[in-house]
């Protein structure tokens, strides 16, 4: 440091700092950003929501809990929430909690027989449609079949980031 005043040595020291912070800020957003390429998804992943008899053919939209299976540090993502909403005997619905606009969980209300975003107004049919509020889709269903009497969900059919 013979030749370095104290200016030249402080600002040489700002510049590596900044650069060791961007670096290791870097690291993860790039991992995240490219995580989709790793995890591509290869066909459905059927997983049981339960016996078809719990949920009954009726105006009610029952509240179910499926188990998501995941090999990473989050046990809070393990199980999700989903309705389950049976029109007749031949059809079955399944709709994701969250809502389409910023994903918050939305709630079943029996007695209007509408879901409501808390978040900021979005209201949502029995069907899933969109009534009023910020949305401009409908609910998210997810794909299902019956399987030996239980209901089946692939927990890979809605869109990422649901």
């Amino acid at each position: 440091m013979a030749g370095m005043d104290r200016k030249k040595f402080l600002k040489l020291a700002v510049h590596g700092i900044g650069t060791i912070v961007a670096g290791i800020v870097a690291v993860p957003a790039l991992t995240t950003a490219l995580s989709p390429l790793w995890n591509r998804r290869h066909g459905p992943l059927w997983e049981p929501l339960g016996p078809l008899d719990e949920f009954p053919v009726t105006a009610t939209v029952h509240k179910a809990v499926i188990a998501v299976p995941r090999e990473d540090w989050s046990r809070s993502l393990r199980e999700k929430g989903v309705y389950v909403w049976r029109p007749s005997a031949e059809e079955i619905v399944v709709f994701s909690r969250n809502c389409t606009d910023l994903g918050c969980p939305v709630t079943w209300d029996p007695g209007s027989a509408w879901f409501f975003c808390p978040c900021h107004g979005g209201i949502f049919a029995q069907n899933g449609a969109r009534k009023a509020g910020p949305p401009k889709r409908p609910l998210f269903r997810y794909a299902n079949r019956v399987r030996n009497g239980v209901i089946e969900i692939d927990v890979k059919s809605l869109p990422a980031m649901t």
